[in-house]
């Protein structure tokens, strides 16, 4: 003969979950102290990852300004001196001033004798690059020489006038007048010599 036993005890008294008791409050609190907890690493974990890219966003701007300073003090020196920039002018004045007798040179005539050209090539082989001529007229037959131009002080003058005199064509040549003015950064002059007679 079989026989159920039932072990249930209708009459056992259930436990519910209450919020107002001490067991209930245990249990939120301790579940809002966590998420608290949670949230609070999540915010110094995102505070930390802030404040590494600010300190690399720092460095990064360092570098930017030691490049920024290097180009600009290599940019600094590529600036033209106010020298140079005067040089520059007094050499292309000096080229110009050889260009117009080289000009000169092309166009002498073969009935203007080989002694006017062998004067002109003397010219050309004492310039000097402190001076330069302008202009000049040379009378053969009234033995006289007339010049102008400039140089870059007045005793630049005098070495190109020893110059000329020190040719073989010009040597004997006696200055009569000479008058140099201050022009520009350097000096004008114009002078008159007689020529050394040939017998």
């Amino acid at each position: 003969m079989k026989q159920r036993i039932n072990l249930y005890n209708p009459h056992k008294s259930k436990k519910k979950f209450e919020l107002l008791s001490l067991q209930g409050s245990v249990t939120v609190a301790l579940a809002v102290i966590a998420v608290v907890l949670l949230c609070g690493l999540g915010l110094n974990w995102y505070a930390s990852e802030q404040e590494s890219t600010f300190a690399k966003l720092q460095q990064d701007k360092v570098k930017i300004d030691e490049a920024v300073a290097t180009e600009q003090a290599r940019f600094s020196n590529l600036q033209v001196q106010p020298e140079i920039l005067a040089e520059q002018q007094r050499l292309k004045d000096e080229i110009a001033a050889r260009k117009a007798l080289q000009s000169l040179l092309h166009k002498v005539q073969p009935a203007q004798s080989v002694n006017f050209s062998s004067y002109l090539y003397a010219l050309a082989d004492a310039s000097l690059t402190e001076s330069w001529l302008s202009q000049f007229v040379l009378d053969n037959n009234n033995r006289s020489f007339t010049l102008g131009g400039g140089a870059v002080d007045g005793p630049s003058v005098a070495s190109m006038i020893e110059s000329i005199a020190s040719t073989e064509e010009f040597q004997g040549m006696n200055v009569n007048t000479l008058t140099v003015n201050a022009e520009g950064s350097g000096v004008r002059f114009d002078a008159l010599a007689e020529l050394r007679s040939y017998e």
